[in-house]
């Protein structure tokens, strides 16, 4: 991200760092632009009538904002709280899928600074899961899976899953209910499930997820300094 020296003893500090905080920026952007949008809405709805020519005792009003009129929709349900959701939602991929990126080009950084025989591609390991078991397993570093913050790692990429495969839904395709993400919202206040079982990611959820990507990232990093040293 920044152009300094691609090493593994400054990949946190001069690296995974500042992409974390241009990641904050970027969801700072996210609320900002979310909070505008509704704002707008509530100052610039319009109520117009809807005329019936010949019978003007049918004549009727509707709420209308950006082509949309409340006689076909829930506007503030769309954009109060779908379109938020949308936002957020993209975001979420975003972010995670970043993460995940990063993860991935650790493996191969490591496969050349410790002049390993086995890379990545050879183990046929793929995304997050396998990157870390790349790193436990050929690279032989501490991947801290044990800890509360690399299970809440999984949670949120689960989240993510759902968000992709299942349209945001806490059940799959079975219909049985996906207990990890159940157990997610339960423990995050920024988290909610809908009635028709979808979640709802409120403002706060963002920078959670990068709080707690900071927080395993650091984690990484302290074992690979130990391995050099």
């Amino acid at each position: 991200m920044l152009k300094t020296e691609d090493t593994i003893a400054n990949w946190y500090l001069y690296y995974m760092g500042p992409t974390i905080d241009l990641l904050i920026v970027f969801a700072d952007s996210t609320e900002s632009q979310i909070s505008s949008q509704i704002q707008n809405y509530r100052e610039n709805k319009q109520n117009i009538v809807i005329e019936h020519d010949g019978i003007p005792e049918a004549d009727y009003m509707v709420t209308e904002f950006a082509g949309l009129t409340s006689d076909t929709w829930d506007l503030k349900s769309v954009f109060s709280e779908y379109y938020p959701n949308l936002h957020r939602r993209s975001a979420i991929l975003t972010i995670v899928g970043i993460f995940e990126h990063e993860l991935v080009n650790l493996c191969t950084k490591c496969f050349e600074e410790f002049d390993l025989q086995e890379s990545l591609k050879d183990t046929r390991g793929k995304g997050l899961e396998g990157a870390v078991k790349y790193l436990s397993k050929i690279v032989k570093v501490e991947m801290h899976k044990s800890t509360q913050t690399w299970q809440t790692v999984l949670k949120i990429v689960k989240l993510r899953n759902a968000l992709i495969h299942q349209d945001g839904k806490v059940i799959d395709h079975a219909g049985n209910e996906i207990s990890a993400i159940i157990e997610h919202c339960r423990a995050v206040d920024s988290l909610s499930i809908d009635e028709n079982n979808q979640l709802v990611l409120r403002e706060g959820y963002l920078h959670f997820v990068l709080d707690t990507y900071r927080k395993y990232i650091e984690l990484v990093n302290r074992s690979l300094i130990a391995k050099k040293t």
